[in-house]
């Protein structure tokens, strides 16, 4: 069983932890709780642990929004005996949904292909620092002059 994990927004994980990745090769729209239908890419992806226990995730990203959207396996961390079950219930999971995927063989790749694929996955992409809107600073400034400038002339 796989549910929403609302704190997470990407996967950590070092290239030599990832165990296997799975990808959409379609984008079908998909209502998600909480959200509006849009078409989404999935990512299936297997991760080995520092502990040397295993974790599976589902990372939904919506096309349209460019927001991610992560499930997590019950349980958070299995042995390797359960890891073939746990990647065969994400499979059905995001077939359920309408998504059609392929094994992007991550394992058997070069290095180099691997870091590939990596950086064009958002899935493995800490989000970016927003930066501030110019006009919205702008205001703020203006702002504190208008307050400044208050205080002022209450002094009189």
């Amino acid at each position: 069983m796989f549910s929403i994990d609302p704190a997470r927004t990407y996967l950590t994980a070092k290239r030599e932890q990832i165990v296997a990745i799975l990808e959409s090769v379609n984008q079908p729209i998909v209502a998600i709780p909480g959200r509006s239908p849009e078409p989404l890419q999935v990512y299936v992806c297997g991760l080995r642990n520092p502990n040397a226990t295993f974790s599976i995730y589902i990372y939904l990203w919506l096309v349209q929004s460019k927001a991610p959207v992560v499930y997590t396996f019950e349980e958070a961390q299995f042995p390797l005996e359960r890891y073939r079950d746990a990647e065969s219930e994400a499979l059905h999971f995001v077939e359920s949904m309408g998504f059609m995927v392929e094994n992007l063989n991550f394992r058997t790749q070069s290095a180099e292909a691997q870091a590939e694929i990596l950086a064009r996955l958002p899935a493995f992409a800490a989000p970016a620092a927003k930066a501030p809107d110019p006009a919205s600073a702008e205001a703020a400034a203006g702002a504190g002059r208008t307050a400044s400038l208050a205080r002022l002339l209450a002094s009189f």
